[in-house]
């Protein structure tokens, strides 16, 4: 049985790194799910173009499939032998690059269902939505080209170091527009971007196309993105390379230090996702949905939610859970979410019910792969009278030792309070009563741990009524 199997990471192709070059090896066929089902390679390419998304079901490199854990029945149904894996893409970090007028989001020319042209509105900006889009992320038919000079960084929490130099795939690196004069480099680094082992040099010319497709390219450097006639349906190939983790100068003495995967772009890279294997390294995933706001008002007559998203990644929609305790909940509404925003959403939700009594809700968020999360849980009291609900809001955000909350009743202040603050990932970090601070419209919050520098939500319950605050740590 193999012990591990590869990172993924798509976007560039091609080698000149003078250390371990012999674990380096040209990907030579790509099994995606185009039409059903789409198979091409280096020696024989696939005369059907892909012109939508489609997701990377396997690839072969020296002679082994590899599947990617997407759909390995289809594969087993078309009689392939394969070796099983689990890939999913990697969250992105940051993309240190400023963004110019050449920089553009590619996607299959049928993605945005105009067959040859813009659609209207055009396709959602934002760069990470299309590096980690599709099942598990893996959707090879979009991604972001031309990124000008600068570093793209992902997230790894931790390597697994029992196949390090067995030859078997770590790291997969897909190219999938035109290569160009493109020299990425491609390094491992610890929490301080100190590199870990040594750094790869791609060039990307230097490996065999295994397939082509058909794709649109849409301006990223503005909103609404724009696409020009001279980006319409044009033909496009893809390649890939993989390397073991020795490659890099990975050992089981310094894998323990890796915390990122960062790829330094040369000026024109074209990057459709980078991915990882479970068996290979360990990533704390941020929530797919960051939702920034929660709550709600009870009256006699029913529970009116709303709530708020900053950004969504393959959201199907959102249950309503209501509960009469606060421990059984069920299933009270459905709402349909946006599926893939990097726009602020907003979302209402009524809820038919009498009764005096406190009630609990919760969301319950549905991805398109079946997976799903919930929501910390709204408390509410019923309010025979309506009473507008306190504004609240953080600073100074971003904020450094210490955070306030400020408090902007349009009545009197409230008189039970409480705050906790969690990772995006969900993890409590912080939680205080504060049912004793709020004789003052503003609450320095007492005994805040020192929190590494990121991004955390604030949830502040006062008198029944939630608030979800995005808060950023320096």
């Amino acid at each position: 049985m193999l012990r591990k199997l590869p990172l993924l990471l798509a976007g560039a192709v091609g080698l000149t790194a003078t250390a371990h070059a012999q674990t380096v090896t040209n990907i030579t066929e790509i099994i995606t799910d185009y039409g059903g089902f789409w198979q091409s390679s280096a020696a024989a390419p696939n005369p059907v173009l892909p012109d939508n998304s489609h997701d990377l079901l396997a690839f072969e490199v020296n002679g082994t499939r590899y599947s990617t854990g997407v759909d390995d029945a289809l594969l087993s149904r078309r009689g392939l032998r394969f070796v099983s894996g689990d890939f999913r893409a990697l969250p992105v970090a940051a993309i240190n690059s400023t963004l110019t007028s050449n920089t553009k989001i590619g996607v299959g020319a049928l993605y945005d269902g105009v067959a040859n042209g813009a659609s209207t509105p055009a396709p959602a900006n934002g760069l990470a939505t299309y590096l980690r889009d599709g099942r598990k992320g893996l959707n090879l038919g979009t991604g972001a080209a031309n990124i000008p000079k600068g570093t793209l960084t992902f997230e790894v929490s931790s390597i697994t170091t029992g196949g390090v130099g067995d030859q078997v795939p770590d790291v997969v690196v897909t190219q999938f527009a035109d290569p160009s004069d493109s020299q990425d480099q491609y390094q491992f680094t610890d929490e301080n971007d100190n590199v870990i082992g040594n750094t790869v040099t791609v060039v990307f010319t230097s490996i065999p196309p295994v397939g082509d497709w058909v794709a649109d390219f849409y301006e990223a450097s503005q909103t609404p993105m724009r696409l020009e006639a001279g980006f319409t349906q044009t033909n496009r190939q893809l390649r890939l390379w993989t390397a073991d983790l020795s490659a890099f100068g990975i050992t089981s003495t310094n894998a323990g230090q890796i915390r990122k995967f960062k790829v330094l772009l040369s000026g024109n890279s074209d990057v459709a996702f980078v991915a990882y294997n479970s068996q290979t390294a360990t990533v704390t995933n941020p929530l797919p949905v960051q939702l920034v706001s929660f709550g709600g008002q009870a009256t006699p007559t029913g529970t009116d939610l709303a709530w708020q998203t900053a950004q969504e990644l393959n959201s199907a929609a959102f249950e309503v859970e209501a509960s009469p305790d606060g421990r059984t909940f069920q299933t009270v509404g459905r709402v349909a979410a946006a599926g893939t925003s990097a726009q602020a959403r907003r979302y209402s939700f009524r809820h038919t019910t009498g009764g005096t009594g406190t009630r609990y809700y919760r969301l319950r968020q549905l991805d398109l792969d079946g997976s799903s999360t919930y929501s910390a849980v709204v408390t509410l009291a019923v309010q025979q009278k309506s009473r507008p609900a306190v504004r609240v809001t953080a600073a100074p955000n971003p904020f450094g030792a210490t955070l306030q909350l400020r408090l902007s009743p349009t009545e009197a202040l409230p008189t039970h309070g409480t705050v906790q603050l969690t990772t995006l990932d969900g993890r409590v970090l912080y939680q205080q009563d504060m049912s004793g601070l709020l004789r003052q419209p503003v609450v320095a919050l007492p005994g805040l741990p020192a929190l590494p520098a990121g991004v955390y939500v604030a949830q502040v319950v006062l008198d029944g009524h939630t608030t979800f605050l995005k808060v950023v740590r320096e």
